[in-house]
């Protein structure tokens, strides 16, 4: 079977790597924010907010609040997706890569 020679710097590693990374970062700033009552009103909210709404809004929809103190655990679970998902991707490329 036929294995790619190593690239000189492993850019896709680095990039799901980071990428990745870089979304459970926004996701964790925007629970932060939510918890002390920050809205929209941030640009910076609104950035990440429209960065994290495509992954934490399906997540919203299957689990729903949770509890008598109606906890949103989306975050949660998308934060876990996304690291399986990164560690997943990481594993099954090339070495090198």
């Amino acid at each position: 079977m036929y294995t790619p020679p190593p690239l000189p710097f492993p850019i896709f590693s680095v990039l799901i790597k980071y990428g990745i990374g870089f979304l459970v970062l926004a996701m964790l700033v925007r629970a932060i924010a939510s918890w002390f009552h920050i809205d929209e009103r941030y640009a910076i909210i609104r950035f990440l907010a429209r960065l994290t709404d495509p992954f934490i809004v399906p997540a919203r929809r299957i689990v729903g609040r949770v509890g008598a103190l109606n906890l949103d655990l989306s975050f949660f679970v998308t934060w876990f997706a996304l690291i399986v998902i990164q560690t997943l991707l990481l594993q099954s490329m090339p070495y090198g890569w």
